[in-house]
């Protein structure tokens, strides 16, 4: 496909909610970004990308936002089709999550703009509990993370308060913190039975399953694991950790 960049009039482009509260500009990232621009003009290839039948910025808020507080009259873009606004919305999230880790609070907030996004079909309405399962698993392909996160992110927006919900999307508190506190909440109520579990779960199975791992991983080790990556196995231990914190 031939992308071309071409220079826009900065009065002519427009920001507008989803787009430019999805991934929110982080005023100390500005910052650097608006030094470098001034020093060094904005760099073309890096252009902005533009909703074409809109004209709205859709990716490159912040080096937009840049170049309006440099006064720039143009800046390099480059114009995209969509053919409606959720796939606009769909391609802004996904370059912007294959750039960053996600953090917790944008996650929450991705879940509900994804799942505003994929409307479930009259056979999935008839069968939500069936459906959750699938869905919680396609939704954390999207998100690159769990599906145990995905239900547990669920679980805060349809149980917690405002000001627990609020507490995740400021940053205070993780979104496994937040289900921590939610289901013992439940739990006082009566809604849900059972007890807080602190743990790993059955200890002796734990250090059995972990024992045998290392075991097996040394062997590969002293055979020799050039063929493994460097980067698959710090995936793999990232997925380790995510099943840890669930």
């Amino acid at each position: 496909m031939d992308i071309q960049t071409q220079m826009a009039e900065t009065a002519g482009l427009k920001t507008r909610e989803p787009f430019d509260t999805l991934f929110p500009v982080k005023a100390d990232t500005l910052q650097a970004i608006r030094q470098d621009m001034e020093k060094n003009d904005f760099d073309p290839v890096f252009p902005i990308v533009v909703w074409a039948e809109e004209m709205v910025v859709v990716d490159g808020h912040t080096r937009f936002s840049a170049a309006l507080d440099l006064g720039l009259e143009q800046v390099p873009v480059v114009m995209k089709s969509f053919e409606n606004q959720d796939d606009a919305i769909l391609y802004s999230f996904h370059i912007q999550r294959n750039r960053r880790n996600m953090a917790d609070e944008d996650i929450l907030k991705c879940l509900v703009l994804l799942d505003d996004i994929h409307t479930p079909s009259e056979e999935e309405q008839a069968s939500p509990k069936k459906n959750r399962k699938a869905v919680n698993q396609d939704r954390a392909k999207e998100l690159g993370i769990s599906p145990a996160k995905v239900d547990k992110a669920r679980k805060v927006l349809e149980h917690g308060d405002d000001g627990i919900k609020e507490s995740v999307k400021s940053g205070k508190k993780t979104i496994n913190q937040a289900f921590n506190e939610i289901q013992e909440n439940r739990r006082e109520s009566g809604e849900i039975r059972g007890r807080e579990t602190t743990g790993l779960g059955n200890a002796t199975k734990y250090t059995q399953a972990l024992g045998r791992f290392l075991k097996e991983l040394t062997k590969i080790r002293e055979q020799g694991w050039e063929d493994v990556s460097r980067e698959k196995a710090l995936a793999d231990i990232e997925s380790i950790r995510e099943l840890i914190e669930g």
